[in-house]
């Protein structure tokens, strides 16, 4: 069997993934912070129907206006369908596990998925990543520690837990799969997919919890959240849409100013010095790799301009 070859990456398409990806991380950050606040009183199930439908409605009308419905045969691609499904169980799981944990503690979990991501990029994508780019990587990692702390006392350990670390494992799965869909497959497409299933998903749980009637509160909550996170799925998409999968997906560590903000606004909590550090570090790290980045391109054009001169 062939191995699977990257597909080549254009000029300017790592800046447009890496601008995506920060959009996705502060739209997903708003959604979890909604979530969170309506699983207070429903069932992970519910939640997930009730939002996924809101987002399958919007996104439907959004498929129409930009003039894409004849290419919603496309949703019948396997890769598309398979990225629904992966969605659809990282959905389940994270919503299941945030009820019963700390914002910023499923946020660390959730952290882990660029270095799964730069471990699968190697073998699976061929790219090339330098010692740099993992020092990198490692230095938002322990940025994100030094933020969440999740050795201290508020670190939920259990169930909860194990959930939150298996949305992990299908989401940079998931977002592998993203890599290898064919191109001309119109991203709203891919978004209307996955909202859809991740409904259906949701509905196909309810059976198996109690129904909770929702208050205007919550249908209000979810529709918001359900905006943000059909703006939030649509950047994802383009995020690792011909790009370098291992230079776009660190700076997911953005999620965690993020994070921070939500935590002073909605929740009242305002981190300390050790916090601040982190956070420096997280964003010290995403820089330095798009430097790196610029410095790799830098010394790849002339080599690439020698070589068109050869005869």
């Amino acid at each position: 069997m062939t191995p699977l070859a990257s597909p080549s990456v254009e000029s300017g398409a790592n800046k447009r993934g890496i601008i995506a990806m920060c959009t996705a991380m502060a739209c997903f950050m708003t959604n979890d912070t909604l979530v969170k606040l309506v699983a207070a009183d429903l069932p992970s199930g519910e939640i997930i129907a009730i939002r996924g439908g809101f987002a399958t409605i919007m996104v439907f009308t959004w498929l129409v206006v930009a003039g894409h419905l004849n290419a919603i045969g496309q949703v019948a691609s396997p890769l598309v369908a398979a990225r629904a499904g992966l969605e659809a169980l990282v959905a389940f799981l994270f919503i299941t596990a945030i009820a019963s944990m700390p914002i910023a503690d499923i946020t660390a979990i959730f952290l882990i998925t660029p270095l799964l991501i730069t471990a699968l990029s190697g073998p699976l994508l061929k790219e090339q990543v330098g010692w740099r780019r993992w020092s990198a990587v490692a230095a938002g990692f322990l940025g994100m520690l030094l933020v969440v702390k999740p050795g201290g006392a508020g670190f939920v350990a259990g169930s909860a837990t194990a959930m939150a670390l298996a949305s992990v494992v299908f989401c940079a799965i998931r977002d592998m799969v993203t890599r290898f869909i064919d191109p001309r497959i119109p991203t709203i497409v891919i978004t209307l997919t996955t909202c859809a299933t991740v409904a259906a998903f949701g509905a196909a749980m309810i059976p198996f919890q109690s129904w909770v009637r929702p208050s205007p509160t919550h249908l209000g909550l979810l529709l918001a959240a359900a905006t943000v996170v059909v703006v939030g799925n649509h950047a994802m998409i383009l995020a690792f849409r011909g790009v370098e999968v291992s230079l776009v997906s660190p700076f997911r560590y953005s999620v965690m100013v993020w994070a921070i903000v939500s935590g002073i606004t909605v929740f009242g909590e305002w981190p300390d010095a050790t916090s601040w550090v982190g956070i420096a570090l997280i964003v010290g790290a995403g820089l330095y790799t798009l430097h790196r980045e610029r410095v790799r391109l830098r010394v790849r054009s002339p080599k690439a301009e020698a070589q068109a001169t050869l005869p």
